[in-house]
Parts: structure tokens; C-alpha cells; sequence
């Protein structure tokens, strides 16, 4: 089984190389083949969330769903390693990784699985981003140059500090609310739009969370200029982006 996966990682042919590239698989253990689906599908960006326990990092949305087999070694880095060495990573250019554990308690043991793998990362101009429970901005100055953050509206981050946080997230929700199917309001365009347009003048990607999941939602996104598009339903936004301009 291992190594059918292994081939498909490394022979799949990888779709739509401009607008896949936008595409994050959102909560991206909980998929039949973690990792492997969304990276198959061309997906550009995939989230996985990591909790702290006993020295090991551990995959799950929820304490409840922690498993010992369950590890980001496995289930993450592994294959990361593996298609950065084949140099067929294709769209793949992004791992947002979701600390549910204190910064304390994660933050040393990501550096120390990811730090033997930097020359790799560093080569491929692969992204490491850091959200949910963050160091303090003042402390990011402390951490590798391989590793980023996820940057906040509500955080400012010194000049010397810019190139820790090249991706900045926020809630949907934090907006307006929108079902996804019928037209958006121009009132919650306009905040998005402003929203969207203030990240990147400071230099940075946006990622909005939270977001309708629907065909008229993903284009309302690309439109909008959002960088990168998150699904549960990898397939659905795979077909969309792959057929759209």
C-alpha cells in the first residue's frame, strides 16, 4: 500500500499549475488519504492541526480523535520529505501547521523534526507556517529563518519582523455573514475587498477562514484577490479552479 502511494505521489500528474496553486486543503487529516488526496489534486497549501503530548506531535481536530500512530511525522513530514526530494512537488508550495497545544509546549519539538529537513525546505522555496497557539510577535525574531507565521489583523509586526509572517488569516465571519449561494452584498464586498487589498500593500498572502463552501463562494474569493481558497471538499474546488480563468 505504501508504495501505490508512494507512486502516485510521485507520478500523478499535477492540474491546473496557476489557480491550483490558490487551493488549501482545510482540517487535511481528516480525508480518507491525509496528505496524499489534496496533494494528488494539485492542491498548493494543507493544513494540519498538531497537539503536543508526551514529547510526541500528534494529528487530530480533537483530543478525543488522538491516536499514537496518528503522528505529523507520519502522516506529514514523510511525504513532504519525499516529494521535495523527487523535485515533483509541483502546486505544493505551502504546510500551515495549526498548534492546538501552547507555543511552550510545540513550538521546540516542530523545530526539532522539521531542522534537519531546512536545506530541503530552503532549496524549493517551501513555506513552513505557524497559526493557532503562536509564540508572541516579539519572539519570532528567535526562531530559524525556514519557519513563518501566521499574521493576524489585530497584531502588528515590526519591519525587521516581515519576512516571519508572509501569510495572514482571519475569520470569514469577522466581515459579514453569507450563505455562499445567493450574491453577496456590496457592503461585505467592499470590507473584504478593503481587507484583501490592506494585506497585500503590506506585503503579505491572505487566507480567510470560515468561508462558504459553493462554487459562487470560490469564485466571490478569486475575484476578491483571496490567495489561497480553503475546502473540506477537495475535489469540488480541484474541478472548479482547474476549468476556471
Amino acid at each position: 500500500m505504501k508504495k501505490l502511494l508512494l507512486f502516485l505521489l510521485i507520478s500523478s500528474p499535477i492540474f491546473g499549475q496557476n489557480l491550483l496553486t490558490k487551493a488549501h486543503a482545510h482540517n487535511d487529516y481528516e480525508h480518507e488519504r491525509p496528505f496524499y488526496e489534496a496533494f494528488s489534486l494539485g492542491f498548493g497549501s494543507i493544513e494540519v492541526d498538531v497537539y503536543a503530548v508526551n514529547g510526541q506531535l500528534l494529528v487530530a481536530h480533537d483530543v478525543k480523535d488522538l491516536k499514537a500512530t496518528r503522528t505529523f511525522q507520519n502522516l506529514y513530514l514523510d511525504p513532504l520529505v519525499r516529494v521535495l526530494e523527487s523535485g515533483k512537488a509541483g502546486n505544493f508550495h505551502q504546510l500551515l501547521i495549526d498548534s492546538k497545544t501552547s507555543a511552550d509546549s510545540t513550538m521546540p519539538l516542530l523545530v526539532k523534526a522539521i531542522e534537519p529537513y531546512k536545506d530541503l525546505l530552503l532549496k524549493n522555496k517551501f513555506r513552513i507556517v505557524i497559526s493557532g497557539n503562536r509564540p508572541v510577535v516579539s519572539d519570532y525574531v528567535k526562531f530559524p529563518a525556514w519557519l513563518t507565521f501566521d499574521g493576524r489583523s489585530n497584531e502588528e509586526v515590526p519591519s525587521f519582523l516581515a519576512s516571519h509572517v508572509v501569510l495572514e488569516s482571519e475569520a470569514f465571519y469577522k466581515f459579514g455573514i453569507w450563505n455562499g449561494i445567493s450574491p453577496m452584498t456590496p457592503t461585505l464586498r467592499t470590507k473584504l475587498k478593503t481587507y484583501v487589498d490592506k494585506v497585500h500593500a503590506s506585503g503579505r498572502v491572505v487566507r480567510l477562514w470560515a468561508t462558504p463552501e459553493s462554487l459562487m463562494a470560490y469564485q466571490s474569493l478569486l475575484d476578491l484577490g483571496v490567495d489561497y481558497i480553503g475546502t473540506d471538499q477537495l475535489m469540488a474546488l480541484a474541478e472548479y479552479l482547474k476549468v476556471s480563468r
